[in-house]
């Protein structure tokens, strides 16, 4: 079983795989592609060829997880260090920006193929999947560090489940609405170059601040 700790180290047998999976799921939905599709697909005789690379189709899609938010969380922590360089405190506009920019940076620097951000809309839609995708906390460790600080800087104005309730709105929205862009882009109604991505993230960003720092009414 082709199972191994870097992603980005998969056999080339194991790679198509987890290539055309990706593909599939975004054209036919996560529950209506099986592993002997892909495994077809990808050109595998062997039509046990999913479970013998992934151990099962669960696998695989945490394969697939791990394949595409490995670069994204280590931009991210990149570019949390550098911040924390020069604002040692980063403003609510900065920790915002860290969460989204990585994430829609995927439109300008994938691979032109990659219908990651359709799979990630679809595990966050069904309970299964969503704890598969947040089973792992380790490849999500710069958004953890970053969803701290943004609580940091809202404490004396948000209740802690408030909070709670908006960071998980913040990432959801940020996620569909990126999702869109991709979806977008596949279908040849829009090519973003940096001008035409810019504009609409820095719309997405100063929605997603009011968002989270919106006055909190209390009601009983």
């Amino acid at each position: 079983m082709d199972t191994q700790s870097d992603p980005h180290k998969l056999s080339p047998g194991a790679l198509k795989l987890l290539l055309t999976a990706e593909q599939l799921i975004a054209e036919k939905g996560i529950d209506g592609v099986s592993s002997r599709e892909i495994a077809r697909s990808a050109g595998h005789k062997n039509h046990s060829a999913v479970n013998y690379n992934f151990g099962s189709f669960d696998g695989l899609v945490e394969a697939i997880i791990d394949y595409r938010v490995t670069s994204v969380n280590e931009q991210r922590e990149q570019l949390l260090q550098a911040v924390l360089e020069v604002e040692p405190q980063p403003s609510l506009e900065s920790l915002v920006e860290l969460m989204i920019r990585p994430l829609a940076n995927e439109l300008l620097h994938g691979d032109g193929r990659s219908r990651y951000l359709n799979l990630i809309t679809q595990l966050l839609a069904r309970k299964h999947w969503r704890e598969l995708f947040f089973a792992n906390r380790a490849r999500s460790s710069a958004l953890t560090k970053i969803a701290a600080l943004i609580k940091q800087q809202l404490s004396n104005q948000l209740p802690d489940a408030i909070y709670a309730e908006r960071i998980s709105l913040l990432g959801n929205h940020a996620i569909h609405t990126v999702a869109e862009w991709d979806a977008q882009q596949h279908h040849g109604d829009i090519r973003f170059d940096e001008d035409k991505l810019e504009w609409r993230l820095q719309n997405l960003i100063d929605y997603s601040i009011g968002g989270l720092s919106a006055p909190h009414n209390k009601r009983k």
